[in-house]
């Protein structure tokens, strides 16, 4: 009986230190280096702007993930039907529960203020590999002209994998271009 106790105990202990060191060694199944971004952002009326913005996956994302402009004074994600093949098109516009506290969580550690990440609208590419650009506008969330500060495209890849939180988000800077005098 003693020695069948001990063979439980150790077996038991032995599974519990495996499953420790594998759950510590859990990665995600992308990462911020497996993503580009690039865009440029102009003002094309006194309460509108157009970005333009080329993301390029080098592995698939089988995960939730969502990219957001966040543009101070900035919001309302539009995409126009009249796009040729050349631009991707999602096919849904919104936010996220997650990755909107994801994202805030980041914003706050980033030392961004709480109207940073005012009216959070973002959307999701496809999960393949593989280069997506894009072009919308953003509207003046109170109809006149703002000034375009520090304007930066963000994706959020959220990531749950033993329980243990792999999610992460990458920033980057949009291009001002300046055509329309202000």
């Amino acid at each position: 009986m003693r020695k069948r106790t001990i063979f439980w105990i150790t077996g038991i202990t032995i599974i519990f230190l495996v499953t420790l060191l594998i759950y510590s060694y859990v990665i995600p199944s992308v990462n911020a280096k497996d993503v580009v971004m690039a865009g440029t952002i102009r003002q094309i009326d006194t309460d509108a702007v157009e970005v333009e913005l080329e993301i390029t996956r080098k592995r698939e994302d089988q995960d939730q993930h969502m990219v957001y402009p966040v543009v101070p004074g900035w919001g309302g994600v539009t995409f126009t039907d009249e796009l040729d093949d050349a631009w991707y098109m999602p096919s849904s516009v919104g936010s996220s529960y997650f990755d909107q506290v994801i994202l805030e969580k980041y914003l706050k550690g980033q030392g961004k203020t709480r109207k940073s990440a005012d009216n959070l609208i973002g959307f999701a590419i496809p999960d393949e590999l593989g280069s997506y650009k894009l072009r919308f506008t953003l509207r003046s969330l109170d109809g006149t002209t703002q000034p375009l500060k520090n304007p930066m495209v963000y994706y959020v890849h959220n990531e749950q994998l033993l329980g243990k939180d792999l999610s992460w988000v990458t920033g980057e800077n949009l291009e001002i271009i300046k055509e329309y005098a202000e």
